[in-house]
């Protein structure tokens, strides 16, 4: 892709809209702050108050993810944006200010945001939405110490420094542990030494993409004797080369960039691209598919495979691999409250079982997992299966940056790949012909979808794409008192709880919410907080230590779909159902109560623009009384589209595994029905949203296809709608 750049009136209202959202406060401000937070270190402080935006380098690395990551229509579209701002009649019609955004003084900025914020065209919104969540969390997600000319101590971020956010583990420490604990790195080898013009080559399979799906078939198959080739769209990252800062994970180690919003309603979606796949940055939380999800597919979708053993077979298999652990389990301070407010309410909770190899107190990098496991301590798949499948006796061929086109196919059968891969030179892309009898399509439920529907295949039944779930999130947070221990929740691993207080839903088909514990560290907080203006969100987030957070995450029936634009990019359409919302809500009010009941002080949701103070716990009628009030204002107040956002770290159900070609993409077997020899092997192919955590139902799926697969399964005519 050729590099974009915005023109400099575009640059400059860019950089005027960070700094309105980021700014550097007045010394008013300042020393209001200074005497109201004196139990603050008052460099830091300082430091944070004079750090804006633009101090922080934050409009050039917008620009930089923009050109990087987002597809050409959606930048023309922000860069129009920008040039409208830029203009008395732009201004005007967005906002009602007669000067170009740039030109106009602090406070009047501030209004024009809030306009867009409060609009009751969701179009407006979204333009709020957009801006307010790219900025926040570049100026929170990554080191900007060297940006930052204010910062009192060079080589930290003066804007994590004043929060007590220490930030990811030195590259010393991680050596050190790694080398105490014997967790050596195996070094994968990549094809793309070795190319240095267009080629073509043969092997027995050929896998497009490395996580949950793709990894376990790797590893399957050539320790069957195959010859395998493995190829992955994302940079392959030694350990000493990932940092753990969120800000890089997201640039490099998540779709487009971490910038995945469904079109029409902007639910963020927040999916794995990395040597690896989700499992490389998802958390390790390893529940197993429910018993009802296993019933449900084997009777209403004619899946027996799920109901006989045949699938809990798999899940054995697999949970033993990973080293999937239920005992010694430590929680972190979030999740501890997370249980004793449950506790006192009488509520479901439970641990949930974790794939780390250290799972004691304070393990090291646990809270970081979701930006790069440096340790080796999770077991994901290039700590595993990759692994396999690189040391069996016929050792798998491995590619990164290779980006598959489209899928060879003849007659109905598969014949290989098309590529486009990165050479030796580390820039000069070259053609890859890849023949195969047998293509394992293993690229999630986005680019799954997306890869079949550039090869061209007939989709008679016009279901690829189609039943995309999504378990749209929602969370809440709650500030516990300054005189108890710090939660400092990016201390120990995010996810070892969950309560199924609400699971059996709305009307008690099972179509309900999990409650789980989140990984929130200070870049995705600034998604969730409200900002009112640029004083009142810094000084919310002064207390990010003293933040209990909980998500509610849905068992969605409703469904989305994925398409592809003009270039081949997926593009996600989803509108969450009325059946869904209410699990929402279910959820949320039992959040709610949780972290009231754990002593939460006060109460911040999307749904306020400021966080809800609570009687103090010495007085539990009147703070019994003001929690009933807060949840029915919630309940009333919704989840407007474009004000209170919802999440999606779970993508299933776009090339749906069914017995009938009419309704489904997939046979049982995993292979397409419009083309044989053409296996799709990820979440996708869920017939329903699994209800939990999908990385465990994953890998059972794909250890259970990839066993037909080695008995040489699947080359049948293909079927005719």
């Amino acid at each position: 892709m050729a590099a974009y750049a915005f023109t400099p009136v575009q640059r400059r209202t860019l950089a005027a809209i960070c700094d309105t959202l980021v700014p550097r406060l007045s010394e008013e401000q300042e020393q209001q702050l200074l005497k109201k937070r004196s139990d603050l270190d008052q460099e830091h402080l300082k430091a944070w108050c004079r750090s804006s935006a633009s101090d922080l380098g934050v409009p050039a690395s917008v620009e930089e993810s923009l050109a990087k990551s987002v597809p050409t229509d959606a930048r023309q579209q922000i860069a129009m944006l920008l040039t409208a701002m830029s203009t008395r009649l732009g201004m005007l019609v967005l906002c009602g200010a007669t000067a170009p955004f740039a030109s106009l003084p602090p406070t009047e900025r501030e209004r024009c945001l809030a306009s867009l914020r409060d609009s009751m065209f969701g179009q407006k919104r979204k333009i709020f939405v957009s801006l307010k969540s790219l900025v926040c969390v570049k100026a929170l997600a990554r080191d900007n110490s060297l940006h930052n000319p204010n910062n009192s101590s060079p080589g930290k971020n003066s804007m994590w420094e004043v929060l007590d956010f220490e930030g990811p583990p030195s590259a010393e420490q991680v050596k050190a542990v790694t080398a105490a604990q014997g967790r050596e790195e195996f070094m994968y080898k990549m094809l793309n030494d070795s190319i240095t013009q267009d080629m073509t080559m043969t092997v027995d399979v050929v896998i497009v993409g490395s996580g949950c799906g793709g990894g376990v078939v790797a590893a399957e198959l050539a320790q069957a004797g195959r010859r395998v080739l493995v190829l992955e769209k994302a940079k392959y990252f030694t350990r000493d080369e990932i940092t753990s800062q969120e800000g890089e994970a997201f640039d490099n180690m998540y779709e487009r960039g971490g910038l995945v919003a469904a079109e029409d309603t902007g639910v963020a979606v927040l999916a794995g691209s990395a040597f690896g796949g989700g499992s490389a940055v998802n958390w390790a939380c390893c529940l197993r598919t429910p018993g009802y999800v296993k019933e449900e597919w084997a009777q209403k979708h004619g899946l027996k495979q799920f109901a006989d053993g045949t699938f809990d077979a798999s899940l054995d298999a697999i949970s033993a691999r990973i080293g999937v652990k239920s005992e010694g389990i430590a929680h972190s301070r979030n999740n501890q409250l997370f249980i004793d407010g449950c506790k006192k309410l009488g509520y479901h909770i439970d641990v949930a079982p974790q794939n780390m190899a250290d799972v004691g107190p304070m393990a090291p990098g646990a809270h970081f997992i979701g930006a790069g496991d440096r340790f080796g301590n999770k077991q994901s798949t290039p700590e595993t299966f990759l692994k396999d499948a690189a040391l069996a006796s016929v050792p798998a061929q491995f590619a990164d940056r290779c980006y598959v086109e489209r899928v060879i196919h003849k007659g109905g059968v598969a014949q290989g790949v098309r590529c486009r891969i990165v050479g030796a030179d580390g820039k000069t892309e070259h053609t890859l012909i890849v023949n195969a009898p047998q293509v394992v399509v293993s690229c999630g439920s986005l680019n799954s979808p997306a890869l079949l529907l550039r090869s061209g295949l007939p989709n008679r039944s016009k279901q690829i794409g189609k039943n995309l779930r999504l378990h749209p999130v929602t969370g809440c947070c709650g500030f516990m008192p300054r005189e108890e221990p710090d939660v400092a929740m990016w201390r120990g691993a995010p996810m070892t709880t969950v309560s199924n207080v609400v699971l059996e839903g709305p009307v008690g088909d099972n179509y309900g919410a999990k409650l789980e514990c989140p990984l929130l560290l200070p870049g995705i907080l600034t998604s969730i907080s409200p900002w009112m203006n640029g004083n009142a969100f810094k000084n919310l987030l002064l207390d990010y230590k003293r933040l209990m957070a909980l998500i509610v995450l849905t068992r969605d029936k409703g469904s989305g779909e994925v398409v592809i634009d003009k270039e081949g990019n997926p593009r996600v359409y989803y509108q969450t159902s009325d059946h869904d919302f209410k699990s929402l809500h279910d959820g949320l009010e039992k959040s709610i109560r949780v972290i009231a009941a754990a002593g939460a002080e006060s109460l911040m949701m999307s749904q306020f623009m400021e966080p809800r103070h609570l009687p103090p716990v010495s007085e539990p009628e009147a703070r019994a009384k003001e929690v009933d009030k807060i949840v029915a204002e919630v309940r009333q107040i919704g989840f407007q589209v474009y004000k209170a956002p919802l999440f999606s770290a779970h993508q299933m159900g776009t090339c749906k595994m069914g017995v009938d070609p009419k309704t489904s993409v997939v046979k049982p077997t995993g292979e397409t029905w419009e083309c044989s020899g053409l296996y799709v092997v990820d979440a996708s192919t869920f017939p329903t949203s699994s209800g939990t955590n999908p990385m465990i139902t994953t890998f059972g799926i794909a250890h259970m296809v990839a066993q037909g697969l080695k008995k040489g399964a699947g080359r049948s005519i293909p079927s005719r709608l």
